[in-house]
């Protein structure tokens, strides 16, 4: 009788370790940024990628000034997480583009190990002064491998 007890115990303890293990899987896939890429039409008015200098790029709620050395068609802006939109200034020689960006936010809470997650969807524009601008993706997140937006440069 002693040594099933004494198996009980030990296979309760065993479980009890396992069951009190901290989640591991607390990876988030949601971004706080937007992803852009900046593109023209050819002749034949396909998509080609387009390099691009930016002087700086502001954005008044992230409090934030970007300033980029190289050529580039691909990059990340953060957005605010304070906030329900994110304008941003663009400029480029004597130009100036602006886009306001309106979105959604969403917490969710996984597990008590994990915290709170916050998810960006609904993106939207609310003001843009570029020649043209296309929504891809509306929902912010790191396994999406298009960008959020493309920009056309002309």
């Amino acid at each position: 009788m002693e040594s099933i007890f004494k198996k009980s115990i030990i296979f309760i303890l065993i479980i009890s370790l396992f069951a009190c293990q901290v989640d591991s899987n607390c990876g988030s896939i949601n971004v706080d940024y937007i992803s852009f890429e900046t593109v023209s039409l050819n002749a034949n008015r396909e998509e080609i990628e387009v390099q691009v200098i930016f002087d700086s790029i502001v954005s008044p709620q992230t409090d934030s000034v970007f300033f980029f050395q190289d050529t580039l068609n691909a990059f990340q802006l953060p957005i605010s997480p304070a906030e329900n939109q994110t304008d941003f200034f663009f400029y480029y020689g004597p130009i100036v583009d602006t886009v306001r960006f309106t979105y959604e936010k969403r917490n969710r809470v996984d597990s008590p190990e994990c915290g709170i997650d916050v998810e960006y969807l609904g993106m939207d524009t609310a003001f843009q002064t570029f020649d043209s601008l296309i929504i891809v993706n509306d929902t912010l997140k790191s396994t999406i491998n298009a960008p959020n937006i493309k920009l056309f440069i002309f």
